[in-house]
């Protein structure tokens, strides 16, 4: 019993002390008694920072020696408002203009025997380009002579028979003046003597006719004017067609050798004139509306960088390509010097409108990833790296949308270092 007594008194002691202790940690003398504890041991307790008092998770500020701004060459200027060209720009080739091609085909079937020009050569109106024989021309002109003999013979038996006529009715003129013959025998002498002469005269006739209707066909089968009288006068045959160049030109096309045969319907030749092009490019959908027939454009080629040829949108297509969902577009360019040849890649810059609008240079914009910065100048040897929002460019300007105000001053030249500097601070370097 006293034992047990004992034990219960010692159990309800010790519960005591703990509650006691519980209730002291709770207590700010407690905390202050650990903490100079801890102190005299050299340790500290961390604290939890407030919100404010956060390190600053914005963009990075930069500050230069002069010396280093001297070293990479900065240059500032101001944000402006002022006229901004919005254009559009995308890619192309060059085209012969459609209104100057001429397709140049035989007219009539035929073997080649000479070609006298090549591919990329400039040509003249009326220049030779090649000749054929053709068995159609041959025909021709084998017809015509044969009607050209068969009429020379008629010609002269109607000559032969006017002269008999004519001697018969001279001599019965004669007759009649010594009333010898009767009159009848003189009326009928003149009559036939008139007849010959109507015949005569027919056979003259038919025969220019025939060589005219020759000449006109042989003309058409592309003989040369004057080859039917030739034929007559000669007696022989030239069955060779001439293919001539129907204007000055560049031939773009040649789809003919020696001793092949052509026909009307195989194209020899194209002939274009380049002194006007076309050149041909697409437009993505969202850009469908800016463009409009009349709108200025400005061509570069990549061989001639600082040449810029000025011409105007003479087509836009009325559908969009079901594949690239682009829409084709094309202007009418002039070509002086003839430096735009056919399917040469070029560069298309069609001028939409004229806007005034907040811009800074294009040489003031950095990219990282797919945000735009600038730095801008807030003090002496201070800059501020600050995100802006850009919009169209014309390769020198582009224009801010926000993230800028009028008359800020941007670092123009030596932005690219100042993002070094900034990245180095990011790093802890």
């Amino acid at each position: 019993m006293i034992k047990s007594r004992c034990f219960w008194l010692i159990g309800l002691s010790a519960l005591s002390l703990l509650t006691s202790c519980t209730q002291q940690i709770k207590t700010p003398n407690f905390l202050e008694m650990v903490s100079t504890k801890m102190e005299g041991q050299k340790t500290k307790i961390p604290e939890i920072p407030a919100e404010a008092d956060k390190p600053d998770q914005g963009l990075t500020s930069v500050s230069l020696t002069p010396e280093q701004e001297q070293q990479v060459h900065l240059t500032v200027e101001q944000a402006q408002i002022q006229p901004f060209q919005v254009t559009l720009q995308t890619t192309g080739r060059v085209q012969a203009a459609g209104y100057s091609l001429a397709h140049i085909s035989p007219p009539v079937p035929g073997k080649v025997t000479t070609v006298f020009v090549k591919l990329g050569q400039g040509v003249r109106k009326g220049q030779t380009l090649a000749l054929i024989k053709s068995d159609t021309l041959g025909q021709m002109e084998s017809d015509l002579l044969q009607a050209s003999l068969q009429n020379q013979s008629d010609l002269k038996q109607a000559e032969v028979e006017l002269n008999f006529s004519r001697a018969a009715y001279q001599r019965e003129q004669k007759l009649f003046h010594d009333r010898i013959s009767a009159k009848a025998d003189l009326e009928a002498a003149r009559t036939q003597y008139e007849k010959d002469v109507a015949n005569l005269e027919a056979v003259k006739t038919k025969q220019q006719s025939a060589i005219t209707v020759a000449e006109e066909r042989l003309s058409l089968s592309g003989a040369v004017f004057g080859v039917a009288d030739q034929v007559v006068r000669t007696g022989h045959i030239d069955p060779y067609v001439i293919i001539s160049a129907p204007r000055d030109g560049v031939i773009v096309s040649r789809t003919v050798n020696i001793g092949e045969l052509a026909d009307p319907s195989k194209e020899l030749f194209t002939l274009t004139d380049l002194n006007r092009v076309w050149l041909v490019a697409d437009t993505y959908e969202q850009d469908v509306k800016k463009v409009h027939i009349g709108q200025p454009v400005e061509v570069t080629l990549d061989s001639l960088p600082n040449n810029v040829l000025s011409g105007k949108i003479n087509y836009v297509a009325d559908t969009l390509d079901p594949q690239t969902r682009t829409l084709t577009i094309r202007a009418d360019v002039p070509n002086p010097g003839l430096n735009l040849k056919p399917d040469m890649f070029a560069r298309l810059k069609v001028l939409i409108e004229n806007s005034t609008i907040l811009t800074v240079p294009r040489s003031a914009v950095l990219s990282k990833g797919d945000e735009n910065y600038v730095f801008i100048h807030t003090g002496e040897h201070s800059y501020q790296e600050r995100q802006v929002h850009v919009g169209i460019d014309n390769g020198r300007y582009i224009q801010v949308i926000n993230g800028l105000k009028p008359g800020e001053n941007v670092v123009t030249q030596g932005a690219l270092a100042l993002q070094g500097y900034a990245l180095k601070l990011e790093g802890g370097g």
